[in-house]
């Protein structure tokens, strides 16, 4: 005699989706706060603060350091802006 298993078939489905979901929130969440990092690490570099950064870059301070608590994800506009004001070139790789 074969045994039922304990989770069905919508179950199981359920679970992995959420699963999913979870994962794709774990990964956009990675993405935020690299970016995060690699902003805050380039702007320390440049001896900037965030104040001299938002003024050279006509972005607001406030974007900058939502950008570097990992709270907003910043366009390609606003990286690209943030980097000339470093006097970097925005590099995006796909890995």
């Amino acid at each position: 005699m074969t045994t039922m298993p304990t989770r069905s078939f919508n179950n199981h489905l359920a679970h992995v989706r959420l699963e999913s979901e979870a994962a794709k929130e774990i990964d956009e969440e990675t993405r935020r706060l690299d970016a995060a990092v690699a902003l805050m690490q380039a702007r320390e570099n440049a001896g900037l603060t965030q104040d001299e950064l938002a003024e050279k870059s006509h972005i607001s301070r406030t974007t900058i350091n939502r950008i570097e608590n990992g709270r907003i994800s910043p366009s390609f506009r606003t990286l690209e802006a943030l980097a000339q004001a470093m006097g970097k070139k925005l590099t995006i790789a796909f890995s």
